[in-house]
């Protein structure tokens, strides 16, 4: 096989320039088809994007014999559903995240894929962005000694269309899993375990504190890596201000990037100096990088790491932090 040929459940706008183009320019890719439950805005999108395919039924787009691999690009809630199909189907499959409405439905994902023999990815596309490739060559290298800490900060405040009809789906815990914290928060902590190694244990609480919408805005809680990298977080959602850092606490100087801004730059701090440090500038398709890796693995020229097992990982430690598990 010298290419893969996707077909995409969902034409949200996710996919409109995030990920949906990466398919069609990654080396090796194509997209084929596309599936949206209402035929016209099927129809529409195929027609925007130079798609050949429209469907208006997800059975009929993975039963398709043109389409090689499927990408999952709906709400959370229908994920489960779609991957076993896709799966049963024999089909590899590439899913947004968080990848289930919780981490049982994760990890019969997981299992699913692994009875049939199919690859399952997850699309935490900031692992394969030329800032966070940055940040862990830094980890890497050594050059700061080891990894001690880490703290992550995440606070936005409360936007007009959260409070509008019960608020957009990903804070409706039916359709996303949870709220925010899950929708965003989810990212900060697959860029810990992809950089500092899996989270071993996790507790904390997740609490509504504006009663804004049903879902948690607000989430706090210690961690710890495998390899003994101690870390907490904060994640709230109703506060004064729009404002992320992470920051990693070594033996030599502290490290601290943006998880949500992809191109702001690094700052490192070490008892000599205090740097800022410049990153090459994102893709006009943030997706397309990591899509690559899922096309190079499909065709046997390479690896990705952003797997249901890294996924799933991550989805448990959700639960632990909001005290849910």
């Amino acid at each position: 096989m010298q290419q893969i040929r996707w077909g995409m459940i969902g034409c949200g706008s996710v996919t409109e320039v995030k990920s949906g183009p990466g398919f069609q320019k990654a080396e090796g890719s194509s997209l084929v088809a596309v599936m949206r439950r209402n035929g016209d805005l099927a129809a529409d999108y195929a027609r925007r994007h130079g798609v050949p395919k429209y469907y208006d039924d997800a059975q009929a787009l993975i039963e398709d014999r043109e389409v090689d691999a499927i990408y999952i690009a709906t709400p959370p809630n229908s994920h489960y559903d779609y991957v076993l199909r896709a799966a049963a189907s024999g089909k590899p499959v590439y899913c947004e995240k968080p990848m289930g409405l919780n981490a049982e439905q994760s990890r019969k994902m997981v299992e699913a894929c692994e009875e049939a023999g199919v690859p399952l990815f997850c699309a935490y596309y900031r692992r394969a962005l030329p800032k966070y490739l940055q940040v862990k060559k830094l980890i890497d290298s050594g050059s700061l000694g080891p990894v001690r800490s880490v703290h992550i900060l995440m606070q936005q405040t409360i936007k007009e269309e959260d409070s509008t009809n019960g608020g957009p789906w990903r804070v409706n815990p039916e359709i996303s899993g949870g709220g925010k914290f899950h929708d965003v928060g989810s990212h900060a902590l697959d860029l810990i375990d992809w950089l500092l190694g899996p989270i071993a244990e996790a507790n904390g609480e997740g609490v509504n504190q504006s009663r804004t919408y049903r879902a948690d805005d607000m989430v706090y809680g210690r961690f710890r890596t495998e390899s003994g990298v101690a870390g907490t977080g904060q994640w709230c959602f109703n506060t004064y201000k729009d404002e992320d850092r992470t920051e990693i606490l070594f033996e030599k100087g502290k490290l601290t990037y943006s998880v949500l801004d992809i191109a702001a730059p690094l700052l490192l701090e070490t008892e000599a100096k205090v740097q800022s440090i410049g990153v090459s500038a994102p893709p006009m398709h943030v997706a397309q990088p990591l899509i690559q890796t899922v096309v190079n693995h499909l065709l046997g020229k390479g690896i990705c790491e952003s797997t249901g097992e890294s996924a799933l990982r991550t989805d448990i430690i959700l639960e632990k932090l909001t005290g849910k598990a």
